[in-house]
């Protein structure tokens, strides 16, 4: 597309956004000519164009030229977005992996249709409708058109089952399968309590107010609150977490933008935990609600603020949907802390600038260092009760500091990890032994307790790493360097864990090691450390 006729069509969707832009011409003339526009490129430009793919490519360099969070989405792109942040969507209710060239069931969701239906853990999908699958190339994209679907509707599917040696034909009914918001949830010790909040969603205070009853979580007791990860979600949902931890008539966060008045959020009861001990972790990775959430705990002096300085996101974005059923996320507002701080990262210096951001704390040292963090001093703020100095204008600067570990896994171990040769490995290991960890261990605890990886288990590991494509003195060499390192046996022990039992028990075995959790459990721990930092040594304001 010329260089020209990309611009005109950006002014063009600036319009149809009802976005103000300086002109002397009036809006109908603004609305001429670019109606002149596209009927002149669809009548004399060298090449036939489609104009819905003119006008996509407008809208999308349009919001670039806004803010790095006002984005478009079309049709299909909603549809996955909205999978998670809505809670559930129709489907057969597995986890799988495509190894091989085939469809390997991971797991199976309790009571869900697979279930009820008799797929397996370990089962091979073949064929779907009679559909050779198995071999052809499929992708995740064309294996969700096969088996997701309108509720109540059936799909056939073909597996080969372990030790099997026909197939198996198995119709499932489709059916709304839930995507939970909540990784994991379990008592550390009868006094701690830990829940891992992966994202902001329409089911998530369900989710939560379900995991606090079933681990009879109470005001006596104490809770981390893992928001590491989480890139966030809906406001109102953050407001509405909040509320379990404060007062009545607290104010939480507060919106205001130049066609959007000032908004301010208030609790509006008093929160069932609003005495209990609570530690939040972040990282670089926790943006937008998961920062509405720490910001305000942090204001308050409520809680306790671990990791590393969070992302930086601190607007506001609303969606509007389109003729063709696709939606543009503008941003209307920025959102503010209690005590006032907006803690939007800069993003006037471009695009491609701000996505780097984490990178380059990375390279300048940050995320090991709290010294090499650069902080704004014309952005200082201060918490509400205590009066200790915070920082607006890039991300939650946590109370405690935790370095990122980078040398906890060898190098090659970790190229694999993100090959994903590793879990792919662990899937086929676990596929294979199901009725050895069926008969070995009678339930989770036991296996916590008892299974080791040994030797044996490593030299499999690099063999199917490697191919067998190295010598077997190196092969030995590389499965030594594995079993003698404590954290990889860890992280291996939780990858079986997690194809075996489940994903909270994953965390349950992986978090043992973790620097974070380590320092929040010590923190809760120790009575006059964490009051120390909350309402020690006060910095006042002059």
């Amino acid at each position: 597309m010329k260089k020209q006729s990309y611009k005109l069509f950006i002014l063009l969707v600036l319009f149809l956004l009802k976005l103000n832009y300086s002109s002397a011409q009036t809006e109908q003339d603004q609305v001429y000519k670019f109606t002149q526009v596209l009927d002149l490129i669809n009548k004399h430009y060298v090449d036939s164009v489609k104009n819905s793919e003119l006008v996509k490519s407008a809208i999308i360099a349009s919001l670039k030229e806004l803010d790095p969070h006002s984005v478009y989405f079309d049709k299909e792109e909603l549809e996955e977005l909205n999978r998670g942040l809505k809670g559930s969507f129709v489907g057969i209710g597995i986890t799988y992996d495509i190894i091989n060239d085939t469809v390997l069931v991971l797991s199976v969701i309790e009571n869900g249709p697979s279930e009820n239906a008799g797929i397996l853990a370990g089962d091979r999908i073949i064929k779907v409708e009679n559909k050779l699958i198995a071999g052809t190339g499929i992708d995740d994209d064309k294996l969700k058109r096969l088996l997701t679907g309108k509720k109540k509707t059936n799909v056939s599917v073909f597996v080969k089952r372990y030790e099997q040696a026909e197939l198996k034909k198995i119709t499932i009914t489709r059916d709304k399968i839930p995507v939970n918001s909540i990784d994991a949830a379990y008592n550390v010790s009868d006094k701690i309590t830990y829940i891992k909040l992966n994202r902001f969603s329409a089911t998530s205070i369900k989710e939560f107010k379900k995991a606090t009853e079933e681990l009879s979580f109470s005001n006596s007791k104490k809770l981390i609150l893992d928001l590491r990860n989480n890139t966030g979600g809906y406001l109102y949902v953050s407001v509405k977490l909040l509320e379990n931890f404060l007062k009545k008539n607290t104010p939480v966060l507060f919106t205001k933008g130049v066609h959007n008045p000032k908004k301010e959020y208030k609790t509006q009861i008093n929160g069932k935990f609003r005495n209990s001990n609570l530690i939040i972790l972040i990282n670089e990775a926790s943006a937008s609600a998961s920062e509405i959430v720490s910001g305000a705990i942090q204001d308050i002096d409520r809680g306790v603020i671990v990791g590393r300085r969070s992302y930086g996101k601190g607007l506001v974005q609303k969606p509007y949907y389109l003729v063709d059923g696709s939606m543009i996320r503008l941003t209307i507002a920025k959102y503010y802390t209690p005590s006032g701080r907006n803690i939007q990262k800069p993003y006037d210096k471009g695009f491609e600038k701000y996505n780097a951001d984490l990178t380059n704390r990375l390279d300048n040292g940050e995320m090991m260092f709290k010294d090499s963090i650069k902080q704004n001093d014309s952005l200082k703020f201060y918490t509400l009760n205590s009066k200790r100095l915070i920082y607006g204008g890039g991300g939650i600067m946590p109370d405690v500091f935790v370095k990122l570990d980078t040398s906890e896994y060898p190098q090659f171990y970790k190229e694999h990890l993100q090959s994903r040769k590793i879990n792919e490995f662990i899937h086929l290991y676990v596929a294979s032994h199901r009725k050895f960890f069926k008969t070995a261990f009678l339930n989770f605890n036991e296996y916590k307790n008892n299974y080791k990886i040994d030797l044996h288990f490593t030299e499999k590991l690099i063999s199917y790493l490697y191919k067998n494509n190295i010598k077997e003195d190196i092969i030995i060499d590389k499965a030594k360097i594995l079993n003698n390192n404590s954290s990889v046996n860890l992280h291996l022990k939780a990858l079986i864990a997690y194809d075996f039992f489940g994903e909270n028990e994953y965390y349950k075995i992986i978090n043992q090691k973790d620097k974070a959790i380590l320092k929040a459990i010590e923190i809760l721990n120790n009575k006059k450390e964490y009051s120390n930092i909350l309402y020690g040594n006060i910095i006042r304001k002059n």
